[in-house]
Order: C-alpha cells, then sequence, then structure tokens
C-alpha cells in the first residue's frame, strides 16, 4: 500500500501546509534580495544620471560642429 493511503485527510493537509510554509519562507527570502538589488541598482542609476547628460551634451555639441562642417564644405 502506498504511503498516501495510509495518512489519513489531515496528516495530509499538515504536510502540504508545511511544504507551502517552507515555500513561502523561500520567497520572502527572496524578495529581501530582489528590494536589495533594485536599491543598488537606483542608487547606480542615481549617480550616472549627471554623466548621462553629460555625454548627451557632448554628443550634442559634436553633432552641430559636424553638421557645421559638412555645410560649409559643400
Amino acid at each position: 500500500m502506498g504511503l498516501s493511503k495510509k495518512m489519513t485527510q489531515n496528516q495530509r493537509l499538515e504536510v502540504t501546509l508545511a511544504r507551502l510554509e517552507e515555500k513561502v519562507s523561500a520567497l520572502q527570502e527572496d524578495i529581501k534580495e530582489i528590494q536589495s538589488d533594485v536599491t543598488k541598482l537606483n542608487i547606480t542609476a542615481e549617480r550616472w544620471k549627471g554623466g548621462f547628460w553629460v555625454m548627451m551634451g557632448v554628443g550634442g555639441i559634436i553633432g552641430v560642429l559636424i553638421n557645421f562642417g559638412i555645410g560649409w564644405f559643400k
């Protein structure tokens, strides 16, 4: 006879609940890690936000200079 047939309904329910509690606990730990990673990503994004705008400005200036140079040689 199989193990599940020897167990009563309450015993099977207890086993199922124990497994569910274990999975929920593991998910909570994973969520904490994800929150930590997202916080680190936000900090990094804030740090590089100014650098992004500087590079956009430099790229714009270079684009304007190239455009004037091309227009001047035509």
